[in-house]
């Protein structure tokens, strides 16, 4: 059997034990089994690539904290929770810039664009009303957070309608996985303790972190046909 192959059935593996932790409402298999899920993911990263970026491993390593600190219910851990994936988004940023291209925006773009923004905005400012009152002495975190991951989200939307090359949206899914993700944990913690809530949190914070792999490991080749 491939490396390859051994690590995507660990990560399917431990990824569903998660989700299954969860559902159960049983944290000990979380606490066992959630800290492995990034290493994995890590591996797979590694066996995929002829060099790793430090840079990258810092976003992995960032998440896996944010898991550690979550987890382990260490005193005033969310806000070292919040601290760990500020810091990965802010990384993610450069990524971003780093993966732009000449802006060539035609009619129909700049009407998905209108209409995505539009939309993005509304959902963020209902997810902060719903939230705001019950984030207590965090609220300041929480709105700088969830501003980070507004401009965030809108930057890799935008840049995949620009370049549409399969690293593009492989990073805008990545993103928009982080947002329903983080999304879902909001509602959860501060608005309607949820268990369907926090299944789906569960669920797509894993997809998150391997849509970021498959945007490192993939093509950088625009599909957009220029005039």
């Amino acid at each position: 059997m491939k490396v390859r192959t051994l690590i995507k059935i660990l990560l399917l593996i431990t990824g569903s034990l998660c989700v299954l932790s969860t559902i159960l409402q049983n944290p000990t298999i979380e606490l066992y089994v959630k800290p492995m899920t990034v290493p994995l993911f890590f591996m797979l990263y590694w066996f995929n690539v002829d060099k790793v970026d430090a840079l990258f491993v810092m976003v992995l390593l960032l998440c896996f904290l944010g898991d550690i600190f979550l987890l382990t219910g260490v005193e005033n851990g969310f806000k070292y929770v919040l601290l760990s994936y500020t810091l990965c988004y802010f990384i993610l940023f450069y990524f971003l810039y780093k993966n732009h291209n000449p802006i060539d925006y035609n009619t129909t773009d700049i009407i998905y664009m209108a209409v995505f923004f539009v939309f993005w905005t509304i959902i963020a400012y209902a997810i902060y009303a719903v939230t705001n009152q019950n984030m207590g002495d965090i609220r300041p975190y929480g709105i700088a957070y969830l501003i980070i991951l507004y401009s965030l989200l809108i930057g890799a939307i935008f840049q995949y309608i620009n370049i549409r090359s399969p690293k593009s949206l492989w990073f805008a899914i990545a993103i928009l996985n982080f947002v329903i993700s983080d999304a879902c944990f909001a509602l959860d913690r501060f608005y309607v303790p949820s268990l369907e809530l926090r299944i789906i949190n569960a669920i797509y914070q894993l997809l998150a972190v391997f849509f970021l792999v498959k945007f490192k490991i993939s093509s950088a080749d625009p599909l957009k046909i220029r005039n």
